[in-house]
């Protein structure tokens, strides 16, 4: 991506761990598992001979996106149940560096996309884990499904613990009558065209403007829903949906739409709901 992104492209292959109560020991602490490298990203997109059916086929580097059984996104099922598992953000005010982008090497790739990094400083803890938020982007309609149905749009933020591993935090949007305001800055400030960025020093973001107030997520384990669909990937996505506008919508989904990934099978994963205090509704 056109971001200025510190994370290297993700190689190795995680070791399997034996099944433990904590959800967080389903996930090697070493790496993420990932297909076998090659000497450059291929170029992959979400239509025809390079769409998300075909991904496996453009080079063995991505061939997790049809072999790997642990694959995101998932349709999720409405549920009150909640799980074990305790998580927390600390999100502060930051400045936008804000990339309308296609493709690049060397950093996780989030296809085709609006792509904010961030500033430094703003975290997720899952269980005793503590992850430091990246970037976050936009996929118009939603991957995530609820139910089977799309929403308008779904926004993924992105965070790295220093180990390595990655966690998502999926927070899904619904149409209203009420404008969300970082939505409003980011786009006033979107860049001319694909492959430039605006970095806009004198506005800040109220990270947690971008949260709901109910704070229950569903909790997966995943990959990334783009090439290289790497796996074991830590996904929390909220129940609760923020409201845009209809403008609002149409000014990214005119710029990206579509880029979601269809659904891929659960297999043997659980998914687990869980909320910010930890504690069961």
């Amino acid at each position: 991506m056109a971001i200025t992104l510190a994370i290297p492209f993700l190689t190795g292959c995680a070791q399997k761990t034996k099944e433990s109560t904590d959800p967080l020991q389903k996930v090697d602490s070493t790496s993420v598992q990932t297909s076998p490298s090659s000497a450059r990203p291929v170029h992959w997109g979400y239509g025809g001979d390079i769409g998300p059916t075909a991904w496996a086929t453009l080079s063995p580097a991505y061939a997790l996106c049809t072999e790997g059984k642990g694959q995101s996104p998932i349709n999720l099922t409405k549920t009150d149940a909640s799980g074990e598992l305790k998580w927390n953000v600390d999100y502060k005010q930051t400045s936008m560096k804000i990339a309308h982008t296609e493709h690049m090497e060397d950093i996780i790739d989030n296809g085709h996309t609006i792509q904010v990094s961030v500033d430094e400083g703003s975290t997720l803890t899952l269980g005793d884990k503590k992850f430091m938020l990246k970037q976050f982007h936009f996929h118009t309609p939603s991957e995530h499904t609820i139910d089977g149905k799309n929403m308008p749009m779904e926004m993924h933020m992105v965070h790295q613990s220093d180990d390595g591993n990655l966690a998502v935090l999926g927070i899904l949007f619904k149409e209203g009558k009420t404008a969300n305001p970082n939505l409003a800055k980011i786009i006033a400030n979107l860049p001319a065209a694909k492959g430039q960025t605006n970095h806009v020093k004198d506005q800040q973001l109220d990270l947690n403007v971008q949260i709901p107030a109910d704070n229950y997520a569903y909790h997966y384990i995943g990959s990334l829903t783009t090439p290289p669909c790497s796996e074991n990937v830590q996904w929390l996505v909220l129940r609760e949906m923020v409201t845009v506008t209809a403008d609002q919508i149409n000014a990214l989904s005119s710029r990206i739409s579509p880029n979601n990934r269809p659904t891929q099978p659960l297999n043997e994963r659980k998914v687990d709901g869980v909320d910010i205090s930890g504690q069961t509704n």
